[in-house]
């Protein structure tokens, strides 16, 4: 019972773990794609997201009771299915390592210039370890616990309107056209990811799992709408020309607002951010551990050398000039292996006989 999570709490996990560091720098990269028209961007993506979660409901409704290390296990065989957990392993670790490379670059450029690299990195892997060798009850709990914080964050992000706004910037709608929207909502899907978490908490949601299609989908409901939030925010929060050249612009359109009570509400705000962004990488670190892992013992002892790897990863990252190689690598692995791997799982679920099966969702 002491690994058994509420259905509220894995809504938690999963917002938690989709949003993360991505949300800072992605008005800016949408806008140079599908410029005023960023914001559908966000929306078709989480369309497109919506419908990859119910295929992963159709394959999770067939073994209720299975994440997905089990999953490839029952369908594929011991040695290949074991083969896709080691993949999916090695996957986990490259996303961990690289969204901590992205977190220490972030510190360095707005709070902490001077502190070496493997200083961070070696508080951020403390931390992030201390909390993944958890069971999943307490990790739930404290996901739930910082979810307040999107309250605080959202209140800030109100000041904003205190600035003058141009709306006209949005119209009118649907000029840059249909193929600029949907590249847009291709970039929008990768820093929306982490809804994988399913595949791995699913059979850990205490009592009968029905219903559990309607917590995903407020999930991802609820991240759609605040990507599509921010994104909107900076596009009349800027101008067009100045929205392409920053960086972070969910930081920069904070800077400028100054209040006898608060200075530097950008700073303030990453602050607070820093809690989300270190929880995606527990939350990875977590699934890295059960791919392999069969029991609570040797799931910490794989996080503590998973810890290991994701450290000497970031490491290496966070020495080179440019990473957007590795990125662009890392974004077709999520292809194959968030969207195709499953749709194919849940094709080859069909030939197989005697699966189990819940009720409706």
């Amino acid at each position: 019972m002491n690994n058994t999570i509420t259905r509220s709490q894995l809504f938690f996990l999963i917002i938690k773990t989709q949003i993360g560091i991505g949300l800072l720098s992605l008005p800016s990269e949408i806008h140079r794609i599908a410029k005023r028209d960023a914001w559908i961007s966000v929306l078709l993506a989480g369309v497109v997201i919506q419908l990859l979660l119910f295929v992963y409901w159709q394959l999770l409704k067939k073994f209720p009771n299975h994440t997905l290390s089990e999953i490839t296990v029952r369908i594929f065989g011991s040695y290949i299915g074991k083969a896709l957990n080691l993949i999916y392993y090695v996957f986990y670790i490259l996303i961990a390592g690289y969204a901590s490379t992205l977190y220490v670059h972030l510190i360095h450029t707005w709070m902490l210039p001077n502190t070496p690299s493997w200083v961070l990195l070696l508080l951020i892997i403390g931390i992030v370890v201390y909390l993944a060798i958890e069971n999943l009850r307490v990790i739930a709990r404290f996901f739930v616990l910082a979810s307040l914080l999107f309250g605080f964050l959202i209140l800030i992000s109100f000041l904003n309107f205190t600035n003058e706004m141009h709306f006209s910037n949005i119209l009118p709608v649907g000029q840059s056209g249909a193929m600029q929207i949907f590249k847009g909502s291709q970039r929008t899907f990768f820093s929306m990811l982490g809804f994988e978490v399913i595949f791995y908490f699913f059979a850990q949601v205490q009592n009968n799992p029905k219903g559990l299609f309607r917590v995903i989908s407020l999930a991802n409901c609820f991240v759609t709408l605040f990507y599509t939030y921010f994104v909107f925010i900076c596009l009349v929060g800027f101008s067009p020309k100045a929205l392409e050249q920053v960086n972070e612009p969910v930081l920069f359109i904070l800077k400028g607002l100054t209040y006898q009570l608060f200075d530097r509400l950008d700073l303030l705000f990453l602050t607070i951010w820093i809690i989300p962004m270190t929880l995606t990488i527990v939350s990875y670190l977590c699934i890295a551990g059960k791919s392999l892992s069969r029991n609570q013992s040797s799931y910490r002892r794989l996080v503590w050398i998973s810890g290991v790897f994701v450290y000497l990863l970031a490491w290496y990252l966070s020495a080179l000039e440019n990473i957007d190689i590795f990125s662009k690598l890392l974004e077709y692995g999520y292809f194959i292996m968030i969207a195709a791997l499953p749709i194919l799982l849940w094709l080859v679920s069909f030939l197989l006989k005697n699966t189990e099966k819940v009720g409706s969702a």
